[in-house]
């Protein structure tokens, strides 16, 4: 059984994080294998009378928090004009089905001391990969103008050959992608998993390896994501005049060393105050024609996720929206957890907040696997603090 267990969470690691896309379509609808088998494990754990009746305090208030908006959406796509039946799939399992999953089904699963035996090293092994895969795959580009892609691993089957095509390209360059086929996906993901790999990270060089790989997903979300990391990470440490001072000397070396790599590739800082907001100023407009309910249409979640949750489900579903996605917060802070308490070098709970914001500029809320690391993190932040009920 201890075998199967280590193959079980290193077959949905190695398939989620480090091979992310590897699958096939059947219509609209991407078909993955690390969702395959965590929707596996979910059903055998369904069935378990043991992890079924396994539910932590914790987890539950939590969960008790997204219902209502759960609840609501339900309410409102049964009476919607649906015409993506591949977007409202997404929707279903990303925002109804992983919250269930990952607070409640596979709780038990988390929470088991053998875990993170198996967990961690596996985790460890597949960031390092995907980073150095995606600078390596970033110079060959440049090199070559060519995409490396391994069909039903690297990338999905039915989209071999249009990587390009998939809002990669920057100028005369090409966002870093890995695996994850998107630079502002795969940047997304590591921001909602960096936490738990820099805490278990101890080599230097391959710590500055992955903040590289994420600098060069030329995503400005991605890097204002990092400066919340660098900023949040600072502010936890000023208790002196000394940390003011160190919080100053920070912030011009990040200010003078933007500036170099902007000029790099080729940018100004115009590049980061793009009036149209890279293409989605267009999204603002739903704030002209503000509806309680919402427009009845369910079409997609654009890029800045706020706005069409406003346009679909209106300003009661914004409202309910926001409580579900910090529901993992608030909670956290009623707990009283502090970094001193969980011995972290960066606060789990960090990657929760700077996901909310990011969702202002992207949050990806629809594409794989950003909804399964984000309600994978929510629950593995409770791991040291459970509570049997």
């Amino acid at each position: 059984m201890k075998f199967f267990y280590k193959l079980f969470v290193f077959l949905i690691v190695v398939f989620l994080v480090a091979f992310p896309k590897g699958g096939f379509k059947v219509g609209d609808i991407p078909i993955t294998w690390g969702y395959i088998l965590i929707i596996l494990v979910g059903i055998i754990s369904a069935f378990s009378i043991k992890k079924i009746n396994y539910f932590t305090k914790s987890r539950y208030k939590v969960l008790a928090l997204c219902l209502p908006f759960i609840l609501y959406a339900i309410i409102i796509l049964l009476l919607s004009e649906v015409p993506n039946k591949g977007v409202l799939f997404s929707f279903i399992l990303g925002v109804f089905i992983f919250p269930l999953l990952f607070l409640y089904l596979l709780g038990k699963d988390i929470d088991d001391p053998k875990f993170n035996d198996s967990f961690l090293p596996i985790f460890k092994n597949s960031i390092r990969f995907i980073a150095f895969f995606g600078i390596a795959l970033f110079i060959y580009k440049i090199k070559t103008g060519n995409d490396i892609e391994i069909p039903y691993l690297t990338v999905n089957f039915s989209d071999v050959g249009s990587l390009d095509d998939k809002y990669n390209l920057r100028g005369d360059l090409s966002k870093l992608i890995s695996t994850y086929n998107n630079g502002n996906i795969y940047g997304i993901c590591m921001l909602i998993l960096l936490p738990i790999y820099l805490n278990i990270e101890k080599s230097l060089t391959l710590k500055i390896v992955f903040f590289l790989s994420m600098i060069l997903t030329l995503s400005r979300t991605v890097w204002v994501g990092l400066l919340l990391y660098l900023i949040l990470y600072v502010i936890s440490q000023i208790k002196t005049a000394k940390s003011w001072g160190l919080l100053i000397f920070t912030l011009l070396i990040v200010y003078g060393g933007g500036n170099l790599f902007l000029n790099f590739i080729g940018k100004d800082t115009n590049f980061l105050f793009d009036s149209q907001l890279g293409g989605r100023a267009d999204q603002l407009n739903v704030l002209d024609n503000l509806t309680f309910f919402g427009d009845f249409n369910f079409d997609t979640i654009t890029e800045i996720v706020y706005t069409s949750i406003l346009k679909h489900f209106g300003l009661l579903g914004l409202l309910l929206f926001i409580l579900y996605l910090m529901s993992p917060i608030i909670y956290y802070y009623r707990l009283k957890i502090s970094n001193k308490d969980n011995g972290s070098f960066v606060s789990i709970h960090w990657s929760i907040i700077i996901y909310a914001l990011i969702c202002f500029s992207d949050g990806a809320i629809l594409l794989i696997p950003v909804m399964a690391f984000f309600w994978f993190v929510s629950s593995y932040m409770f791991k040291q603090y459970t509570q049997i009920k």
